[in-house]
């Protein structure tokens, strides 16, 4: 029996990080006289306590009945959070990944999608200034000159959409001030990476005010190859035939080239109507990261025969040698040397007109765009093995929300509204896998495919609180929505090459179609299938077998393109009660629904099952919590324990194409559950010292799938057909057993324009798999 591939494996991690820095102001009498004030604009706080929008109005933290992690701008800053990856090593729960072609991948309480295709919503939502930025690709470099960023866990449906059943982040920018101000901030690292941000901020007239912001981040190389080291490739790796180096030198990877900025203007024109407009966009031409190679677990095993030939022990990738003990070593093949140009911008417009003194309507529109060019290393070896080389992409999105609520001061508070998405992704892939056990096997070394999507989202939604008493307060929501998506998936189609027939390499302007109708003149006969004619198209499978076979492929047989519709309905929907025994004590139980909207994949497949798409996900969440806070209120402690009743989760994944053997496809896990806990303390015990500490403990399996776990080969026809097992009680992936943080930090003035400051921090997870898998090996590693 064939094992299926198994994804990596991520470990148990910590970091350390000890700070010194300065922060330079420009200074005027204007900002002198309204020091005070400054605080509040920039770092979220009201009387030294967050302010959150996570119920989309503006509320304490301590009185939010939510399991939200929230951190000020002042914050982020100080602990180095640059982006999300950064904010996941500050926030237990969640976990950042980055995905083959270096889409990320954000996962919430073991809740999360691991889809690399450009167009895969993400199970966690993320917003800037409650404008979607609807597809991951278009998350990267956000997390600059914010007020605050607001991280809450479980599904928040009913105001957040049918895409976070994990939880939604929301970046707040920081806003436009009432009197003038304006910063600098510069950074060095390790790998000569220098760093820093400015803005502007003030008063344009006496109705309009402004803000610019930018930021910027450069450094060297901090990767290096495992085979091109200094004085070149050594014997033993020559040996097993990887390719000689032109240079004695060392090569290296993973520069930093990053850019991004914001405008911000608001206008009040009059006392009941006013304007927000922001204009923000990055520009990424870092190197993507390229990952360790550990082991080779071959898509065909040694001794499988085929058209190309046998797959022999002596193929380069079996005896390449990891690359453990080392961080920083990695290999990529210097013909495809991995790179990034992503280009990205948003604008919207925000406008809140107060009909009466207690009702506001609020509309906000969005228009998003992504330009994104890349070349990705898959495995860490030089060798051609899942090569994707150009990944291109052309990303847009339109949003609009309209919603009319009533002021948080009245003793029943309401919100209704209704929100439009339309987002397109066009997505182009060539991969190249001459270095693999299946151009041994079959002949050819790779092609190209891609896809084109279509998405319309509308939805209407509706959320209530009411103060029973003093210290009871019920509330609930609910949102209905309907999630419209086409595909078009180019089936592979191919540059001019070579494949293998007859044993024989034999150049063609159409080497895939060569193959397909070699191979299945070999399977089903000469003269029983028809033969596709060269640029008519590649040869797919439209039907086929329960277990993935084919069914007659003299019936079916075709080059038309995959096309795809999905149309779903949900309705999402939450209910909770907050009491407060006392002033500063906290206690809420919620529970609640939320959905994820079905998905195609972007991959190359060479039977139609293997598009087919996965279908809504859903999470029903049964929480409770409190918040405290003492000493008088510098401190606060926070607690909460939750159970999640996780169906259909959303999963890419393998299955035995009959030809192929294992190739990717997207499917739906029918039942899975997830239970834990965390808690959390922070505030500041004495002037200039803030601490924190946080911890969350998480178990989530799966209950209920029959997978893939192998596969095997008819010695006669040399199909390939799936081995099934179920994966009861196998760990979620991205799902550490427990993560923790701990952090403290002493500001303190140097002069009237500059402060230091000390900080110390230390975070870590347990160790977690990055594929469903039933492997006792994999789940230990």
């Amino acid at each position: 029996m064939q094992k299926m591939f198994s994804g990596s494996v991520t470990g148990a991690m910590t970091a350390l990080a000890v700070v010194l820095a300065g922060q330079f102001a420009v200074s005027t009498q204007a900002l002198a006289q309204d020091a005070s004030g400054a605080a509040s604009s920039d770092g979220g706080f009201q009387g030294g306590e967050i302010v959150v929008t996570a119920t989309k109005r503006e509320q304490s933290l301590s009185d939010v009945g939510l399991t939200i992690s929230a951190f000020s701008g002042d914050q982020l800053e100080k602990q180095g959070v640059n982006d999300i990856a950064d904010l996941a090593n500050i926030t237990p729960g969640l976990t950042f990944a980055p995905t083959p072609n270096a889409t990320p991948v954000y996962t919430i309480r073991g809740v999360g999608f691991f889809e690399a295709s450009l167009a895969a919503y993400p199970s966690v939502s993320l917003y800037l200034d409650q404008v979607p930025l609807s597809l991951p690709a278009m998350t990267s470099l956000t997390a600059f000159d914010l007020e605050r960023v607001e991280v809450l866990k479980g599904p928040q449906g009913t105001l957040f959409g049918n895409n976070a059943t994990s939880g939604a982040i929301n970046f707040v920018a920081a806003k436009p001030t009432d009197v003038f101000h304006a910063g600098v901030d510069l950074g060095y690292a390790r790998f000569n990476t220098i760093s820093g941000s400015a803005f502007v901020s003030g008063p344009i007239t006496d109705t309009l005010k402004g803000r610019v912001a930018v930021n910027f981040s450069n450094g060297d190389e901090w990767q290096y190859s495992n085979s091109r080291r200094a004085g070149g490739v050594d014997a033993d790796l020559l040996a097993i035939g990887v390719p000689a180096s032109a240079s004695s030198k060392a090569d290296k990877i993973g520069k930093k080239d990053e850019i991004a900025g914001r405008l911000i203007l608001d206008w009040e024109p009059t006392d009941s109507l006013r304007f927000s407009f922001n204009l923000n966009g990055w520009r990424n031409q870092s190197d993507p990261q390229s990952p360790q190679y550990v082991e080779a677990r071959p898509q065909n095993p040694i001794g499988s025969a085929g058209l190309g030939g046998v797959v022999g022990a002596d193929l380069p990738i079996f005896n390449y040698p990891a690359a453990l003990g080392n961080a920083r070593v990695t290999d990529w093949n210097p013909e495809r040397r991995p790179y990034a140009n992503d280009k990205f911008w948003q604008t919207s417009l925000r406008a809140d007109y107060d009909v009466t003194d207690d009702l506001t309507l609020t509309s906000i529109t969005g228009y998003s765009k992504l330009k994104t060019e890349k070349t990705a290393e898959s495995d860490g070896t030089p060798f051609d093995t899942l090569e994707l080389d150009p990944i291109t992409g052309d990303l847009e999105s339109v949003t609009t929300e309209l919603r009319l609520a009533n002021s948080g001061a009245n003793r029943l508070r309401f919100q209704l509204g209704a929100n439009y998405e339309h987002t397109t992704v066009k997505e182009r892939e060539e991969l190249f896998i001459s270095g693999t056990s299946s151009f041994a096997l079959n002949g050819f070394g790779g092609n190209n495919y891609g896809s084109d999507q279509t998405m319309n989202n509308y939805a209407a939604f509706g959320n209530i609180e009411f103060d029973v008493t003093d210290t009871v307060t019920i509330k609930g929501g609910i949102r209905q929505t309907k999630a419209k998506r086409s595909n078009l998936t180019y089936s592979p189609w191919e540059n001019p090459g070579q494949f293998v027939a007859g044993g024989l390499l034999t150049d063609s302007p159409c080497p895939l179609t060569g193959f397909f109708n070699t191979v299945y003149g070999v399977i089903y006969g000469a003269g029983t299938v028809p033969t596709i004619a060269c640029g008519d198209g590649i040869a797919i499978d439209n039907r086929t077998n329960a277990d993935g076979s084919p069914v007659n492929p003299a019936t079916y047989l075709t080059t038309a393109p995959f096309t795809g519709k999905l149309n779903e309905d949900s309705t999402s929907w939450s209910a909770g009660i907050d009491f407060k025994p006392i002033d500063d004590l906290l206690l809420y139980a919620n529970v609640s629904r939320g959905f994820k909207a079905g998905s195609f994949a972007t991959l190359a497949g060479a039977i139609y099952d293997a598009y087919a798409p996965v279908t809504q996900e859903k999470l029903t969440d049964y929480e409770a919590g409190f918040k405290w806070q003492f000493a008088d209120r510098r401190m606060s402690l926070t607690g909460a324990a939750f159970y999640y009743d996780y169906r259909d989760k959303q999963l890419r994944s393998k299955f035995v194409d009959p030809i192929f053997n294992a190739l990717d496809k997207l499917v739906n896990v029918p039942k899975s559950r997830v239970y834990g806990a965390e808690m959390s303390l922070s505030g500041s015990p004495v002037d200039g010292l803030t601490v924190g500490a946080s911890f969350t403990y998480l178990d989530a399996k799966v209950s209920r799938y029959d997978g893939v776990v192998g596969s095997v080969q008819d010695p006669v026809s040399t199909l390939w057909s799936p081995v099934i097992a179920s994966f009861k009680g196998a760990d979620l992936p991205f799902a550490p057993e427990w993560q923790y943080s701990v952090r403290a930090d002493y500001e303190f003035p140097l002069s009237d324009t500059f402060n230091g400051f000390f900080g110390a921090g230390v975070h870590g997870q347990s160790s977690s798999i990055g594929t469903l898998t039933v492997d006792p090996v994999d789940q230990e590693a």
